[in-house]
């Protein structure tokens, strides 16, 4: 073996750990496989026993999914007690029995566990996607055919579950609701990894043109997380492809959610700008298992981006995944935005723990009398 063959040898192995640690990185950035913690709870006469933390102690009502497949679903409200490491929350209803030994479980923000709890006389759809595929969605009619309907689109790794809480608001403001798959997001059409809106845009393009050929004489979309992503890259290539939007804990600059992200995990900052690169290598990208580059330029939509159409954001300083820096900095580059700051929640939990809040201000903003409209 030559001096320069010995001289690979010992680099390649000192870069493939880090090789390893960049492509696990950006998989858990791009990957769309669900990645809810599993605790271990148990029933105390009328209420729900759950390890302590942040997630658990936060205020508000949340779901528990338990049994087997997590297929149960059950409501949790107020902390009745806590010692520091095991918080008592109050049981308010649940589709099962619960049981009083430990068993697994799964606490989310799924205040529903079903369409149904909305409307008995919600729909199931399908949305035609552009190239001849299909996109499952569930459709909650308005008792008015002239009223305007809201698309919601839910974030990465999560449920259209999550926006049943949109849809209440929506609801109470009188206007039909159409949530919406998309390409890697729980029911829809599968794909290996997220490309953070840069390509799910089509698909919601879609589902609107399905809105409007059913009859809707407008059309406001609310976005979840990285669904904002999706919403806004929409309007980046059709400024008017709708009229009214409303985002919740968005996504607005990944270059600066994945800093935060490695700053969180305590590793170095060139971490960051590392895989960052490798999600926008043509190269890189491949071997992630991407079919095309991340541009983290145009995932940034508080710079080089015109946002024409009236825009409420509900945002809170407690999100630890996307900071409320990002959403400001958002807001004060848009002069159509109004930002409503909710009470410090978790991510995408905005409406559990402030949920009268939540509730009023996407109501009005969606209501066909908003004075903003």
């Amino acid at each position: 073996m030559t001096l320069a063959a010995l001289a690979l040898g010992v680099l390649a192995l000192l870069l493939f750990p880090i090789a390893w640690l960049v492509r696990k990185l950006a998989l858990r950035i791009v990957g769309v496989s669900p990645r809810r913690r599993v605790v271990v709870a148990r029933r105390v006469k009328d209420g729900i026993e759950l390890p302590q933390d942040a997630l658990s102690s936060a205020p508000g009502e949340y779901g528990l999914w338990f049994g087997d497949g997590f297929q149960h679903h059950a409501l949790v409200g107020a902390i009745e007690r806590t010692d520091n490491q095991r918080v008592v929350r109050t049981l308010v209803r649940s589709s099962a029995d619960v049981p009083t030994d430990p068993f697994q479980a799964q606490l989310t923000g799924h205040v529903m566990h079903s369409p149904s709890e909305i409307d008995a006389s919600w729909e199931d759809v399908m949305v035609p996607l552009r190239g001849g595929n299909t996109a499952p969605a569930w459709l909650f009619r308005s008792d008015s055919k002239d009223a305007p309907w809201v698309v919601h689109v839910q974030g990465i790794r999560t449920s259209r579950l999550v926006t049943l809480r949109s849809v209440q608001a929506a609801k109470r403001a009188g206007l039909t609701s159409l949530v919406i798959t998309y390409r890697g997001a729980g029911d829809g059409p599968t794909v290996p990894v997220s490309s953070l809106g840069q390509r799910e845009w089509s698909d919601l393009a879609d589902a609107i043109a399905y809105a409007r050929a059913h009859g809707a004489p407008e059309v406001f979309v609310v976005a979840w997380s990285m669904g904002a992503g999706i919403a806004l890259e929409l309007l980046r290539r059709e400024p008017k492809a709708f009229e009214r939007l409303a985002l919740v804990a968005p996504a607005t600059n990944w270059r600066r959610i994945v800093r935060r992200g490695v700053h969180r995990a305590g590793m170095p900052g060139f971490i960051a700008s590392v895989v960052t690169w490798a999600l926008g290598s043509p190269v890189a990208s491949r071997l992630i298992g991407m079919s095309g580059p991340l541009d983290f330029d145009r995932l940034d939509w508080s710079h080089g981006f015109d946002l024409r159409i009236p825009t409420l954001v509900l945002h809170s300083r407690g999100d630890q995944e996307i900071p409320f820096e990002l959403t400001k900095e958002f807001a004060a580059a848009h002069p159509t935005v109004t930002l409503v700051e909710t009470k410090s929640a978790p991510h995408g939990w905005e409406a559990n723990v402030d949920p009268e809040l939540f509730q009023s201000a996407l109501t009005t903003w969606l209501a066909p009398s908003s004075p903003d409209a």
